[in-house]
């Protein structure tokens, strides 16, 4: 296969590479996006890493006992979550923000989920059909 180029500007919510070793995909947040609950990765083991490209982006962590650490990365600095750490993104400013984000392994179920109350949710299997500006995503099923 020839190497190909992804720029987040073609589809700034692309997904460039879903296979059970990695999901590769660009997001871009708005600033007037609600913040969701916590999740992690713990069942598939899944370290995930975000690099922001536009923007700013915060970052919560919460430690499962009432401590949550906050950090606002900026365009060009990164950030990663362990598997068990408990993690939410949203937008930090007035303007929207992009960043490129990578979960390793990507094995299902992917995400645990967490209710306002901290108690955990069952496991559900993430994104399901990712695509890249329009099209399967490299390395997803196409009979699928």
């Amino acid at each position: 296969m020839p190497a190909r180029t992804f720029d987040w500007r073609d589809d700034p919510m692309g997904t460039v590479l879903a296979v059970p070793e990695v999901r590769a995909r660009f997001i871009r947040t708005e600033p007037v996006r609600a913040m969701g609950n916590f999740h992690t990765h713990e069942e598939s083991g899944g370290w995930e890493a975000w690099v922001v490209l536009e923007g700013a982006v915060r970052f919560e962590f919460d430690d499962g006992h009432g401590h949550v650490d906050e950090v606002v990365a900026t365009a060009g600095q990164a950030v990663y979550a362990t598997p068990h750490e408990r993690h939410r993104v949203s937008c930090a400013g007035d303007e929207p923000a992009v960043y490129y984000l990578t979960v390793t392994p990507h094995r299902s179920p992917t995400h645990t989920h967490y209710d306002a109350d901290g108690n955990r949710m069952p496991t559900v299997p993430g994104v399901t059909h990712p695509t890249w500006r329009g099209e399967l995503a490299s390395g997803v099923p196409r009979d699928g």
